[in-house]
């Protein structure tokens, strides 16, 4: 029984219990969510160990998102407890393991490693994302690690560490340039140790839980190097997970490439602001967060500031700090600078920016002379050159003075104090003589002081200035604010300046425009107030003048900066006419995203259209979209179409990923869905091709597993299922159904079901042998299918039909003995003919007859061409475009062999002729004849209506893009070894009487980053034993690669490959500029006649490029081997 003896005692525990777990919950909850910051301590050594595992574990408890490094150094004692680090999910930086002694670090939820930041090693150029070293853990146990975005990883030199080098790496690591490096260099043996049975390959430690998971080196080829979340060609993870995935949706994302957005990933946070098409403006985005990291947050953290959608630690240049938000200066943005005891040469830029000075400024006649200071003990300091009043600029950015302005100086120079024409307030905290404006006998004539609003505290002093002019017209109670102490003592003190007439003289007078308040100076902008009209910070006659209107009624303002001319009020929407572009009302600088300029008038771009568009069609072009969402496109590869974001492509279409390295118009829909069209017998697929893997319905007819136009003649149609079956084994010539009584002739032998053999109606079975109820075999005269009877064939002979069958015996017998004796004798003459002609022929000929007839030393060329079957390759995503096809990333599988070979498989083109079709097969010639290790071997042919060649897949792909991609990562020897091995190449050919004739970068692949192949030989040529050049027809020339006899006489040789290859060697080493950028190519061909050469390259030495130019020699004969350039080079 219950102590508290009531079912309402019990709802009370049930309550409590409900409320505890509503607890527990709000607490996962908020540790989800926790976010905190990563250290930079590299591998230091802490003053303290006790307190260094204290602040590491209360900096990364109960974490679940590190903003930077997670580095876990000198731990050495073995019995440290890291369980701390179990819920953290997600590093930005590296991760750094090293002098850690705990036997078992595990971090169980760590599922990716961004590496933003890289733990660089002084010893060589590697970067590591993950770098375990100098430890004695037994096991570091990462079962969730799924990737690491940037960076490489290493595990260098720990002691006792096991299972860790069963990991397969390239399964976790993304970035193409990272790679794996591993360690031991310890007298003692290392320790082995095993996985659990159920591991698919490595572990990370002992039990089932510590398996390696796989989401990338299992994937189909469909994937494009992703992830995937099975092994069909339809499982692939979206393009903007990382890690692997649970589905095919953004939303099934086990982590996120770029931004993580309630549970959506993305390639970029909503925007703060979003375009109003009704009120043609810019409005807050109620669905807009800020870029926090890889997270899209509501608010940025109270560490970070906003700016521009993102939370940044520090504001950029030209703004500042207001409220926790980056906001724009108005002018130069605050610095606060200390007050000098006087201005000098020595100081004077030190105030470059400031715009508050803390304490006074003065400026003494030293201040220009120079003088050296005397400290109070009389002891001398540092002496000070001359400074010329121009200096004084550095103070023009000054807004307030906190204490009083002392100015005591003449310099012949020094007339106006110009460099304050922005300063605003002068404080007053600190007077001089009681005054906070004191300027005493120097040269100025006027003060300038235009933009000045309050003087807070203090007198105005100015007296015994002989030039000064102005001073007394001013209405100095406009700017000083006053006490009680001014009712008896006068506030400004304006003595002994110069005269009225001596101003008038010299025509310092105030402008017409100035009102009787006074001015600052001579200029319309120097008034304290306007006669007239105000614009700006000028005073004028009327409001005339063209980019102004009025305001009020003694006020002028200026146009918006987007109107033309004039204008009725001060905003864009104000304007007469617009000076750019106009957005319904408002006139703008370029009309938004969402519009497209028609004639200096913004309109809507189709609703498909994303990231601006520059014409109202639904379609990629110059009158459609700058790229959209989803798109579908003709066999061409051009855009019909446009589709909504998340659509389903139309029937006859399937869905492509398109990848960064397309051309053309697909290189604008980069990182986005296509739909392509299915092969012409599907009618709903998931990828090119006829066989059911990909094609789920036939326009016609299925048989087995592939689509046909027609059912082949030893197949039936059925009509209703749309499929093709095969007819029975004993049918020949067809059939209508599955049975042998549907078969159109037999095979073998008929079995007559009822009415007389011969008879059109007659049914019949097919069988392969009589039966024994019709044990005869009859073979009608008619030529018709035999058949099984119970009787023999009869044979009944008239009387009356034996001569004449005897008569026909004998003639055709006397036919057959006069054509054998005719026969015979034209073969007796026409050997004694061909021995006589032989005779002849040995007479003349000088040699034997074992000589052919055109002797030469070229060997025959026995190298093999293997013709493979279209349903042994696999096609992926497409790779490129060539001037016969596509070109696709796919894997060939051997029909019988166990084994997938990734291969690029390059498609001709539907459509083309005879002549095209002939081209590709001399390519495909001289493809399977080469054999070098830098030469792009052809691996098979598939005869298809579309002609495909099947070559080796390089996955860095062209040499071109690759230097220009990693620039910054590619020194000198790796340039020169491409080179050798380009040269090496090229010689093989030379060797072979191949002339490539489209030698460039862009035709050479790489295989690894130390190996490259020279491609594409659609325009090579094969010269024949007697031949030293080709000479082409008409078609396009690459101008800019070519000698100048390839463009003048369209002659090739060798030696016009070799200057090719000097153009190639400057590509590279200016890490893929291009020739003669600024120069059309019709020009090319006159500078080289003048004598003019790519310059040299930077990084370039004198020898490699003596060696170039040698290779740009006008007479070709001059120019070196291929042997030679490849000596020259390395």
């Amino acid at each position: 029984m219950w102590p508290w003896g009531s079912a309402a005692s019990l709802r009370v525990v049930v309550a409590c219990l409900l409320l505890l777990v509503l607890l527990q919950e709000g607490a996962d909850a908020l540790q989800e969510q926790k976010v905190c910051i990563g250290t930079t301590g590299r591998m230091s050594v802490p003053s303290n160990r006790d307190h260094h595992y204290r602040n590491l574990r209360n900096r990364f408890i109960n974490c679940t998102y590190v903003d930077g490094n997670l580095e876990l150094t000198w731990l050495q004692d073995e019995n440290l407890d890291l369980s701390f680090l179990q819920y953290i999910r997600e590093v930005t930086g590296y991760v750094l393991i090293s002098h850690v002694d705990v036997k078992r670090i595990v971090l169980p939820s760590l599922q990716i490693i961004r590496g933003r930041t890289l733990f660089k090693v002084s010893v060589n150029d590697k970067s590591f994302a993950l770098l375990v070293t100098l430890s004695k853990m037994h096991t570091l146990e990462m079962p969730s690690l799924r990737d690491i975005l940037h960076g490489s990883v290493g595990v260098i030199n720990n002691y006792n560490l096991c299972h860790i080098e069963t990991i397969e790496w390239n399964e976790i690591m993304t970035d193409p340039l990272a790679n794996y490096t591993y360690m031991y260099n310890f007298s003692e043996p290392q320790r082995t140790c095993q996985c659990h049975t159920s591991c698919q390959k490595g572990c990370w430690g002992a039990g089932e839980h510590n398996c390696q998971k796989f989401s990338k080196l299992t994937c189909p080829p469909q994937c494009a190097q992703g992830r995937c979340y099975d092994t069909g060609p339809r499982d692939c993870c979206h393009l903007f997970c990382a890690g692997g995935c649970t589905g095919p949706t953004q939303r099934d994302c086990l982590a996120c490439r770029n931004f993580y957005d309630d549970g959506e990933c993305k390639l970029e946070c909503p925007l703060m602001q979003r375009y109003n098409p009704i009120t043609y403006s810019w409005e807050a985005n109620p669905k807009g967060k800020y870029a926090y990291g890889a997270t899209c947050v509501k608010d940025c953290p109270e560490h970070l500031l906003k700016d521009n959608g993102a939370c940044v630690r520090s504001c950029p240049k030209g703004k500042k700090a207001v409220d926790g938000e980056c906001v724009p200066c108005n002018g130069p943005c605050p610095k606060t600078c200390p007050g000098p005891e006087v201005i000098h040469s020595g100081n004077i830029d030190d105030f470059k920016g400031c715009t508050i000075l803390d304490g006074w400024l003065t400026i003494m006649d030293h201040s220009f002379d120079g003088y050296q200071h005397v400290y109070p003990n009389y002891t001398f300091g540092a002496k000070y050159s001359r400074m010329h009043p121009s200096k004084l600029e550095m103070l023009s950015t000054l807004k307030e003075v906190t204490a009083y302005i002392n100015i005591q100086a003449n310099h012949p120079d020094f007339t106006n104090l110009n460099f304050l024409r922005n300063l605003e307030y002068i404080g007053g905290r600190e007077t001089m003589e009681f005054s906070s404006l004191y300027i005493i006998k120097t040269s100025l004539k006027s003060l300038n002081l235009r933009s000045l609003k309050r003087i807070r505290s203090g007198k105005v002093y100015i007296l015994e200035n002989k030039d000064l002019c102005f001073v007394d017209k001013i209405n100095w109670k406009k700017f000083i604010d006053t006490d009680d102490n001014s009712k008896t003592s006068p506030m400004t003190l304006l003595e002994n300046n110069a005269n009225s007439e001596q101003c008038v003289a010299e025509r310092l007078v105030c402008h017409t425009e100035c009102s009787d308040e006074g001015c600052w100076g001579p200029g319309d902008n120097e008034c304290l107030s306007c006669r007239n009209f105000k614009l700006g910070n000028r005073c004028t006659n009327n409001c005339n003048l063209a980019g102004t209107y009025q305001m009020g009624p003694k006020t002028c303002g200026f146009c918006h900066k987007e109107c033309a001319s004039s204008c009725q009020g001060p905003e864009s929407r104000h304007c007469d006419r617009c000076k750019n572009v106009k957005d319904g009302p408002y006139c703008l600088d370029k009309c938004p995203d969402t519009k497209y300029n028609d004639n200096g008038e913004c309109k809507s771009c189709h609703e498909n259209c994303i990231k601006g568009c520059r014409g109202p069609k639904n379609t990629l072009g110059p009158q459609g979209c700058n790229t959209c969402a989803m798109a579908v496109i003709d066999e061409d590869l051009r855009v019909k179409h446009c589709l909504p974001e998340n659509s389903t492509c139309p029937t006859g279409y399937f869905s492509e990923w398109v990848v960064q390295q397309e051309t053309g118009d697909l290189s604008l829909l980069a990182g986005k869905t296509i739909c392509r069209r299915c092969h012409p017998r599907c009618k709903n697929c998931t990828s090119y091709g006829f066989h059911i893997s990909v094609c789920h319905e036939c326009v016609r007819y299925r048989r087995g597993e592939h689509c046909e136009d027609e059912c082949p003649q030893d197949h039936y149609a059925d009509d209703k299922l749309h499929e093709c079956f095969k007819c029975s084994s004993e049918c020949s010539n067809g059939c209508s159904g599955p049975l042998e009584s549907q078969c159109k002739t037999c095979r073998n032998y008929r079995i007559y079901v009822e009415g007389k053999p011969g008879m059109n109606n007659t049914k019949f079975n097919c069988t392969a042998t009589c039966p024994n109820e019709l044990p005869y075999k009859i073979f009608p005269e008619d030529a018709s299918d035999p058949y099984c009877g119970k009787d023999p064939f009869p044979l009944s002979l008239d009387d009356e039909s034996v001569p004449a069958i005897l008569g026909g015996t004998l003639g055709c017998v006397f036919l057959l003995c006069t054509f054998l004796a005719v026969f015979c004798y034209l073969w007796w003459q026409r050997n004694k003919t061909k021995a006589a002609a032989l005779k002849m022929t040995m007479t003349m000929m000088p040699y034997d007859d074992h000589e052919p007839l055109k002797p030469t030393n070229i060997k025959p060329n026995l190298a093999k061409l293997r013709i493979v079957k279209e349903a042994e390759l696999r096609k992926g995503g497409i790779l490129g475009y060539g001037a016969f096809g596509t070109v696709y990333k796919g894997v060939w599988v051997p029909e019988g062999e166990n084994v997938k070979i990734p291969v690029a498989i390059k498609v001709l083109r539907e459509g083309t002729g005879t002549n095209v079709n002939k081209e590709i097969l001399e390519e495909a010639y001289i493809m399977a004849s080469v054999d070098h290790p830098n030469l792009l071997q052809l691996l098979a042919v598939c005869m298809t209506t579309q002609i495909m060649l099947v070559t080796q897949l390089m996955p860095l792909g062209c040499l071109l893009d690759y230097v220009r991609n990693n620039k910054d990562k590619i020194g000198s020897k790796p340039l020169l070894n491409w080179c050798t091995q380009i040269a090496r190449g090229m010689a093989y050919l030379e060797g072979r009487r191949l002339v490539h004739r489209d030698l460039a970068a862009r035709n050479v692949l790489v295989q690894t980053p130390n190996c490259v192949k020279i491609t594409d030989f659609g325009l090579a040529k094969l010269l024949d034993y007697n031949e030293e050049e080709y000479k082409a027809a008409g078609g396009k020339m690459p101008i800019k690669w070519l000698a100048l006899e390839c463009i003048q006489h369209r002659i090739f040789t060798h030696k016009s490959d070799v200057w090719a290859f000097g153009v190639t060697v400057w590509e590279l080493l200016t890490y893929g500029g291009r020739p003669y950028e600024d120069i059309p190519a019709r020009e090319v061909p006159d500078l080289l006649e003048k004598g003019e050469r790519l310059p040299q390259p930077a990084i370039c030495t004198i020898d490699v490029y003596m060696l170039m130019i040698r290779c740009w020699m006008l007479d070709a004969e001059s120019r070196p081997s291929f042997q030679g350039a490849g000596r020259g080079v390395c």
